[in-house]
């Protein structure tokens, strides 16, 4: 393997000058190779190793680890300012991003780590040994900063994002991580805490509520997601009997914020809810409730575009007591819903969607006048559902629902629901201001 001097190489009559070249064949291929004049000389009149090289006798050591670096699977990219010292000092990179080929090769999940975002720290002389290998990888472990590039990947690389608890300190891949994922305040996960291992994530596993950290504070979020509270403050789900799925049924009693009490389990509230969930869970008050509900309406086309009618109607169990029905219908009239209605107000036809927020919000400030047995109630044949929307009779001491100013407080009523009817649900406060026409 011969050596090609540098054309512009000139030698100045010093036995020490370094003189360049390059040479044809090997590792060192193309590369402007540089040795002392009196050394080369010896050693090629010994025969000694003449053409065995190293990093040493490379001329521009930075550029040959940056292109060595940037020819390695998956390629690396060393930092602008980044100038070769010594093969044991540490080099700062990241991996190309755009190396889909290389990264796809690696055994670890580098692709998680792929950004510019996300530095390396790896000398010369280990990254050296490595080029026997089918690719060059690191792990974890040679990250700049592990604790910062996981906050940073956990929140910018995972769908939703996650937001690691700020005490969390690194300790390893199999080492439970805390978290909140990155959601907006109307998704049902919302302040939920999870946890799960680095080793987890980068196989690519999501979260669920097996992934719940603490099932206590799962359920004081999700309740105040619903502007909802524990009846007893004390109330610990670790403590119900049964194995977890037995837990996980078992009932617990909940306040909403209009001081009326539910019975539900975490089952129910959690009913369909995923980390990008929004409107997921089963509503306690929502069991045997109207059909039409704002959220199914703004759900379907046709129902947006339709009419229908509000009405408070009179109607008896078979039994002969008494309640006052709250309801809608996109029937003609509210007397086509039920024949055995005496129908007391009734709106004309109007926006579906805004007397169905209107029933909603009434329905919800009334609760405390729904029987307590109301699910045991019978009615007529035709009555067709809708127990949860009955009311005793005492609702007329804290609402005008019927009488001659109905009209015009109902009218107040709607203009204020119609407002609200790009909202996904109605919080306690805007509740509170659409009944507050009807309120005596």
């Amino acid at each position: 393997m011969g050596r090609t001097v540098i054309e512009d190489w000139r030698y100045e009559g010093d036995e020490k000058q370094w003189v360049l070249f390059t040479v044809a064949e090997g590792p060192y291929a193309g590369t402007v190779l540089q040795e002392r004049y009196n050394l080369a000389r010896r050693r090629y009149e010994t025969g000694e190793r003449f053409n065995d090289f190293s990093l040493t006798s490379v001329h521009d050591k930075t550029a040959y680890v940056r292109n060595a670096f940037l020819s390695a699977t998956p390629r690396r990219v060393i930092s602008e300012d980044w100038r070769y010292t010594t093969a044991t000092d540490p080099i700062r990179f990241y991996f190309d991003p755009s190396d889909e080929s290389g990264l796809s090769k690696c055994q670890n999940k580098l692709e998680l780590f792929a950004s510019n975002q996300i530095h390396f720290k790896q000398p010369w002389c280990e990254f050296h040994r490595s080029l026997d290998s089918e690719t060059q990888e690191v792990w974890i472990a040679s990250l700049e900063d592990i604790n910062t590039a996981i906050r940073f990947l956990w929140r910018n690389r995972t769908q939703p994002g996650r937001l690691i608890e700020e005490e969390w300190q690194y300790q390893g891949t199999t080492s439970p991580v805390r978290f909140t994922l990155d959601i907006t305040e109307d998704h049902d996960f919302y302040g939920v805490e999870f946890q799960q291992t680095i080793a987890h994530w980068s196989s690519g596993l999501g979260v669920n509520l097996r992934s719940v950290a603490d099932m206590n504070q799962a359920i004081q979020a999700i309740l105040g997601n619903i502007d909802c509270k524990l009846a007893d403050p004390s109330f610990n789900y670790d403590d119900l009997a049964g194995c977890p799925t037995e837990r996980f049924k078992s009932s617990f009693e909940i306040i909403d914020q209009f001081e009326e009490n539910y019975l539900t389990t975490v089952e129910c509230l959690t009913k369909g809810m995923t980390p990008t969930s929004i409107g997921e869970g089963q509503l306690p008050w929502n069991r045997i409730t109207s059909r039409l509900t704002p959220e199914k309406i703004k759900a379907d086309p046709r129902l947006l575009c339709t009419t229908g009618i509000f009405y408070i109607a009179r109607i008896s169990d078979i039994e002969g007591e008494q309640f006052l029905k709250i309801g809608i219908t996109t029937k003609s009239s509210a007397n086509r819903r039920c024949r055995h209605y005496d129908v007391l107000f009734a709106t004309q036809r109007l926006s579906l969607l805004d007397i169905a927020i209107l029933e909603n919000a009434l329905l919800r400030a009334t609760v405390r006048h729904r029987p307590v047995d109301y699910l045991a109630k019978k009615f007529p044949r035709g009555f067709g559902g809708g127990n949860s929307e009955i009311r005793r009779e005492t609702v007329l001491e804290d609402f005008t629902l019927v009488g001659n100013d109905a009209h015009q407080r109902f009218t107040a009523a709607l203009e204020i629901a119609s407002s609200f009817n790009q909202e996904r649900k109605l919080s306690a406060a805007m509740i509170n201001q659409v009944i507050a026409p009807l309120a005596i």
